[in-house]
């Protein structure tokens, strides 16, 4: 590739951003699709936990679990369900046996696969997942046990407390969205909030299959599409070089950002360069703050402008 190319892609988002104040009231209004949204973090006040320690020993991390049900049991007064499944507590107000039956269903697969897939640290901590049957008693244990009382219908991740709550009735993509973050919290909490979320959202509609090289997570098309798909066709989606380069994930264009982070993961996906993206990222992480320079490394031979292109026509393309 030549010097030239390499250049463009490497800094072009840098005039985009000079350039986006001028067009930043166009993207106000987002269309309803495209608005919704599901909280990763919980209160914006908690700041995701990036330490590592030592690789746990299975007795150590069951111990550890084996506590933290008995006080989460005390905490509820015992009115919340609670089974320890190592590193996980599976918690809530389902049965023992449905709990089981979502820790085996949902819980095992997905972390097997995005453990083959991305992450290479497992968990050294016991993670806690609150699974309520419906909205009314998931809003209020948030309150209950954490005094969040703003949170996403759906489900929401708490690093501080390596715990994430769940509204069950919304259906597994919810949790296989928040184990995302929760595993990535452990291996790479360097994450930028778009590859955070995008990869997240991505695993809201997925399937698991297995081959000779070991379990994998694939994202499916989802509910995003249509609001995404609506900000093309009207020509109000930013390039993709300023969804990276800006820090404000969770400003007034939220909805639309999840939308155009995820289906760039997708992208990344049916090109078969997403496990390399996040490997490049792993690699390069403390220089590339943004992603920007791993997203450059797995497409070498485009311009941020040939691949924004390139993005659109193919989100253009795609149908349920």
């Amino acid at each position: 590739m030549s010097n030239l190319r390499w250049f463009i892609l490497i800094l072009g988002p840098l005039p985009i951003i000079g350039a986006s104040w001028a067009v930043s009231a166009w993207f106000k209004n987002e269309p309803a699709a495209a608005a919704a949204r599901n909280d990763a973090h919980g209160s914006a006040s908690e700041a995701p936990l990036f330490m590592r320690g030592p690789e746990p020993r299975d007795s150590d991390l069951a111990g550890a679990c084996h506590a933290s049900g008995e006080r989460l049991t005390a905490r509820s007064a015992g009115q919340l369900t609670v089974v320890a499944r190592p590193p996980f507590i599976v918690a809530g107000d389902l049965s023992e046996e449905e709990l089981a039956a979502w820790h085996q269903r949902t819980i095992v697969p997905a972390v097997e696969a995005m453990q083959h897939c991305y992450f290479t640290r497992r968990p050294y901590e016991p993670i806690t997942v609150l699974l309520f049957r419906g909205e009314e008693t998931y809003t209020h244990w948030a309150r209950a046990l954490y005094g969040d009382t703003v949170v996403s219908i759906y489900g929401y991740y708490k690093p501080a407390a390596r715990t994430l709550l769940v509204n069950a009735s919304t259906g597994d993509g919810t949790l296989v969205h928040e184990l995302t973050h929760a595993l990535a919290d452990f291996d790479l909490p360097e994450m930028p909030p778009w590859m955070n979320e995008g990869l997240a959202s991505l695993h809201e509609q997925c399937q698991f299959r297995r081959d000779a090289t070991g379990p994998w997570i694939e994202g499916l098309l989802n509910w995003r599409l249509e609001g995404l798909q609506s900000m093309v066709e009207k020509r109000r989606l930013r390039p993709l070089a300023e969804l990276l380069a800006d820090d404000n994930f969770r400003g007034p264009l939220e909805g639309t950002n999840y939308a155009q982070a995820r289906y760039f993961c997708l992208y990344m996906q049916e090109r078969g360069v997403l496990v390399d993206f996040i490997r490049a990222f792993r690699e390069r992480r403390s220089a590339d703050p943004r992603a920007e320079l791993s997203v450059a490394a797995v497409f070498p031979d485009r311009t941020w402008d040939e691949l924004d292109r390139d993005f659109q026509a193919w989100v253009m393309r795609l149908s349920d």
